[in-house]
């Protein structure tokens, strides 16, 4: 069994795209998204292609045994200057109980030469319980907690740089 994180490409913007109305339906209750009259999801695609945009932005389609098994975003973090966020990360039911959310951490933040945010709702249960098994690693444990500026109903872990960053 296998995962490819594929890298960021033009090409999968339609891709994941698609796969995001997945992602929207799952975190509706948490989200509050909404259905448009045509029966997609709304979220503003102004905002959605600053993943394609944005180079501090990024999204990575994922595969399992060469099936599209969802994705990831990374962004900068709203919660803190200068750190990174995987925004979104998203496996379809099918390939859930894998490990693939678990493998996409730690291709991404295994070395941190930037601090990284994590935002997990608090109704988010299954969220939860997932990063509370990421953070018992230690490797992957909470360095501190920050107050959401957008004063939403969730918990911002912080975990601090662990590579020095190489100057050129």
């Amino acid at each position: 069994m296998s995962l490819e994180i594929c890298q960021h490409t033009d090409e999968h913007q339609a891709v994941i795209w698609n796969v995001f109305q997945y992602y929207c339906y799952d975190t509706s209750v948490e989200d509050g998204y909404d259905l448009k009259e045509d029966g997609r999801y709304s979220l503003c695609a102004e905002y959605f292609s600053q993943y394609w945009t944005n180079p501090k932005w990024r999204a990575h389609l994922l595969r399992w045994n060469g099936a599209i098994a969802g994705f990831a975003l990374l962004e900068e973090s709203d919660a803190l200057i200068g750190a990174q966020e995987i925004a979104d990360l998203f496996v379809m039911k099918r390939f859930r109980r894998h490990g693939i959310a678990r493998k996409v951490v730690q291709h991404f933040m295994t070395q941190r030469v930037e601090p990284w945010t994590v935002v997990v709702f608090d109704e988010a249960t299954e969220a939860q319980l997932f990063w509370q098994s990421i953070f018992q690693n230690p490797q992957f444990k909470p360095d501190r907690l920050v107050a959401d500026p957008d004063d939403r109903a969730v918990t911002v872990y912080v975990l601090e740089p662990n590579v020095q960053h190489e100057l050129a």
